[in-house]
């Protein structure tokens, strides 16, 4: 089970590195910050489980622009996948990368379209977007 922590709102960022040593037994397999300079800091702490070399969070967008930080398992990205391959480039198997993609493409409708177990925060120029859910849908729907 990974580790997410986050300060918003806020320049400074010196207690994620704190945030992020508390939560390595979540985590222990690599661990990870971004600041967005002027409005906040994302933290994650690595259990790999898919794509364990090239997972590595937080993932960020093509040109930089967006970035997530997740935990949990998404059990529908492999078909998500095949559809944002076709206006995005993927750095890893990482299901963690098809939500950010994801987001790119639908925003805040997100979630909605997610099947899985997850919790996840995307930090967006200014903007934190954060989520989680369990969304367990049968089979066909």
């Amino acid at each position: 089970m990974c580790g997410i922590a986050g300060i918003w709102g806020s320049v400074d960022d010196s207690p994620l590195g704190d945030m992020i040593r508390r939560q390595r037994h979540r985590g222990p397999d690599g661990k990870g910050r971004f600041v967005q300079p002027g409005h906040g800091a994302l933290g994650h702490t690595r259990l790999a489980i898919m794509d364990p070399r090239g997972g590595q969070q937080p993932i960020h967008n093509e040109d930089q622009t967006v970035t997530v930080v997740a935990n949990g398992m998404i059990y529908n990205h492999p078909q998500l996948r095949r559809g944002l391959g076709q206006v995005h480039d993927f750095n890893s198997g990482s299901d963690s990368e098809t939500i950010l993609h994801l987001f790119e493409e639908h925003d805040i409708q997100t979630p909605r379209l997610l099947d899985g177990m997850f919790a996840f925060a995307i930090a967006s120029g200014a903007r934190l977007h954060r989520h989680q859910a369990v969304v367990l849908r049968p089979s066909g729907e």
